[in-house]
């Protein structure tokens, strides 16, 4: 068997949205867990360096499972509050562990 996928998202959004996002993204995480077998872990955090900036650390059976999380009724929940209120690029990274 792989490795697991990791990802991590970073997501800023306007300062008057945090509260609405903060709500929206912790759904996001606990439905993934719940409703995807795929998803071996998903947390989301909010910077206390950078207000405004949310981070999403996720790991995936593998890059398939990731792929159908993004068209996931809960992602598309997510994208509808974070989508008008973004400050910047979300960006997605994935990983490959070094070593």
């Amino acid at each position: 068997m792989s490795a697991p996928l990791r990802v991590v998202a970073t997501i800023p959004v306007t300062v008057e949205s945090v509260e609405a996002v903060r709500a929206g993204l912790a759904e996001l995480a606990a439905a993934s867990l719940r409703e995807e077998e795929g998803c071996l872990a998903y947390e989301a955090f909010e910077s206390t360096s950078t207000p405004g900036t949310f981070v999403t650390i996720e790991s995936w059976r593998s890059a398939e499972d990731m792929e159908a999380h993004m068209s996931t009724p809960h992602v598309a929940a997510a994208f509808e509050t974070i989508g008008p209120v973004l400050a910047g690029d979300l960006v997605i990274h994935t990983l490959d562990a070094l070593g």
